[in-house]
């Protein structure tokens, strides 16, 4: 069987079961969803829509950040295949130096060029790779000195190791989010933060994760269809954000120097695969 057509109506299977126990995004007493296309893709193309999405790290009109050391954002990174995104982590064929920065591996960042805000509906089906790298689905903005905000709808790691940071003892399997008043040389760093655990490693199976920008102080977040928490932003958030996502380096977890999963897994494994990113809009 093609392999569209399989994906197609495993969607239809998993739309029928949704609708009988709990619709995404979530029912609510006053008001009706409808999507926003801007910010929506199925990833059913053969390319990359690049009216909706910038993959070029220092290519969009806000936010230009190529990467966390040792891992480079590049657009090459980027595929679609089968109905799926994907990002695909791996050894750069020589070392770069940028600055100070020396960078062996590489990652990409995905990011709307279209701007969102409260009275909307996140949600993106994917599954993470099986490497030391991780990232997820997120929203930031440049914002100002004194106010810069982020909020990060889930966040993981395909891998640990024995150089992972203790406090990153469960980081292979999370769904950690974060309401982030970005610190600078006028405001110190404040934040609010929540995490569980889902069934599995994250790189084990797809999982659906979601988010309902309910006021500039409210923020709810599902798994699975299933709510999980609320965060309260340390300021309210209420500015209009930028759509990302992004497979990048962290510290915390540091790539191995020798027999690193980025350098040594196969193309499935340094794989993550975004089946699709929706954007819902709040009707009155």
């Amino acid at each position: 069987m093609n392999a569209r057509i399989l994906k197609n109506l495993i969607r239809i299977n998993i739309f029928l079961f949704t609708i009988f126990f709990q619709a995404q995004p979530p029912k609510l007493e006053n008001g009706t969803w409808k999507k926003v296309k801007a910010l929506s893709d199925e990833f059913n193309g053969k390319k990359i829509d690049t009216k909706k999405w910038n993959i070029e790290p220092e290519g969009h009109f806000e936010l230009n950040w190529i990467g966390r050391a040792p891992a480079l954002f590049q657009k090459e990174s980027f595929d679609i295949k089968d109905g799926y995104l994907s990002i695909e982590v791996g050894e750069l064929p020589k070392p770069v130096t940028i600055g100070k920065s020396t960078y062996k591996y590489h990652g990409g960042i995905l990011r709307s060029y279209k701007k969102t805000s409260v009275g909307h509906y996140y949600e993106c089906r994917m599954k993470m790779n099986k490497t030391e790298m991780g990232g997820g689905f997120w929203l930031c903005h440049k914002g100002t000195c004194e106010n810069k905000n982020e909020i990060d709808i889930t966040e993981s790691v395909g891998l640990l190791t024995e150089q992972t940071h203790k406090w990153a003892y469960d980081w292979d399997q999370i769904m950690h989010s974060n309401a982030i008043h970005r610190g600078s040389a006028c405001v110190k760093q404040v934040r609010d933060q929540k995490k569980m655990a889902p069934a599995t490693k994250n790189h084990k199976r797809f999982y659906t994760y979601g988010f309902y920008w309910k006021s500039p102080t409210e923020l709810l977040f599902y798994l699975d269809g299933a709510y999980v928490y609320t965060l309260t932003p340390p300021v309210p958030f209420d500015q209009n954000l930028i759509l990302q996502f992004s497979i990048e380096a962290y510290d915390w977890n540091p790539i191995p120097e020798i027999g690193s999963k980025v350098a040594t897994g196969t193309k499935e494994e340094r794989t993550t695969l975004i089946d699709y990113i929706r954007v819902y809009k709040l009707k009155n």
